[in-house]
């Protein structure tokens, strides 16, 4: 990347998979149980769907003080845990040089559908005031901002597939650029009925058709469509300088990171459709990485079909081959993204060469990271 260099120094997980910082991040990458079963949160009658990576209430609980937090959405709590959790790993101090990006696909819709339910039922006296922050879609940022004394930029961002990868790289780009000195950036997603059973009805999730079993299998031959799981997952970025000066433990630094779009019809994923803007290359190219050299490509394969397919004919347009997609250990969310980032930070760290961190969304949306040893 151009300008300042970004390391990572810490990271804070709530998923299907476990809760925690970079050990608990290590452990669920390493046991990889299995974290997809039928989904019990709401019932599913009539639904074809029926499957989801969920985070148990106890867990996340367990990690925030619950007189603190009653009165925060679920998906802010998740939000809060998680940056708390990377933050305090890195010992990191808040102020007026730490920023904050958080991705999202659906932000918090529960929330939103309280608040118009309430005017449904009783009309304007059933608007409530205490639910109506919530309904904002930065309100996760605002509130995870306020618990960190994060007072340089804070940045919502909302995007399907890619958004917690999105977010990473926007904050690298915040450090490289010197709009920051260090920012949480991640991306946070929860489960919730309307959502769930309305994407099922437009047949985006598991089994989307073909026979097969619903399923998370990622650019398998019988992929039929993303399972969804939730949680929030952020790391620490920060100027590898002022990392060093106060004594920082360093995982990993952020060698390229792009970013664009690729002119496709809205929620389309043509295959055929190559990349003019080169994404993955431009940030192969700013890591002075060649593709040959990867240790590892982290895909976004999340068992879409046509995503699938189009994200191979484009890594492999690069000289890329063979990505590995965490999406059935995590179940497709917006902090998914983070994940892939955090475990290209920990391949780093262990002494491996450089990994790509590659995501490509319905729409055109593509992001590329290439995360490596920190010089």
């Amino acid at each position: 990347m151009s300008g300042r260099r970004v390391v990572i120094t810490g990271m804070g997980s709530v998923s299907a998979a476990g809760a925690g910082g970079t050990a608990a991040v290590a452990q669920a990458l390493e046991r990889r149980r299995a974290t997809i079963a039928p989904l019990k949160a709401f019932t599913l009658d009539g639904c074809a769907s029926r499957l989801a990576a969920e985070v148990s209430d106890a867990r996340l609980m367990a990690l925030l003080d619950s007189d603190s937090v009653r009165r925060l959405s679920r998906i802010c709590r998740m939000t809060l845990a998680a940056c708390r959790l990377a933050v305090e790993e890195a010992g990191l101090e808040g102020g007026p040089r730490l920023g904050l990006v958080v991705g999202s696909e659906f932000g918090d819709f529960r929330s939103g559908a309280e608040f118009f339910d309430g005017f449904l039922r009783r009309g304007p006296a059933g608007l409530s005031p205490m639910v109506f922050p919530s309904t904002v879609m930065n309100s996760m940022a605002a509130v995870a901002a306020i618990a960190i004394g994060a007072k340089a930029s804070s940045v919502t961002l909302n995007q399907a597939t890619v958004a917690g990868d999105l977010a990473v790289a926007r904050a690298a780009a915040l450090i490289a650029d010197g709009r920051a000195e260090a920012v949480v950036a991640g991306g946070v997603d929860e489960l919730f009925s309307d959502v769930y059973r309305n994407l099922a009805r437009l047949g985006a999730l598991s089994p989307m058709g073909g026979g097969a079993p619903e399923g998370c299998r990622p650019f398998a031959h019988d992929h039929n469509g993303p399972v969804l799981g939730e949680g929030a997952t952020f790391l620490v970025l920060e100027e590898r300088e002022a990392a060093r000066a106060r004594g920082a433990a360093i995982h990993a630094e952020v060698l390229g990171a792009a970013w664009g779009g690729i002119p496709v019809a809205p929620h389309t994923a043509p295959a055929g459709r190559r990349d003019a803007r080169a994404i993955a290359r431009r940030a192969l190219d700013q890591a002075g990485v060649e593709a040959a050299s990867l240790a590892r490509c982290y895909g976004s394969g999340n068992g879409d079909p046509a995503l699938d397919d189009w994200e191979l004919r484009l890594l492999a347009a690069d000289g890329v081959r063979d990505p590995v997609s965490l999406a059935p250990l995590f179940g497709q969310h917006g902090g998914l993204g983070a994940l892939r980032v955090a475990a290209a930070a920990l391949d780093a760290r262990a002494g491996r060469a450089p990994a790509l961190v590659h995501g490509i969304a319905r729409g055109g949306c593509r992001t590329a990271l290439v995360v490596g040893q920190a010089a």
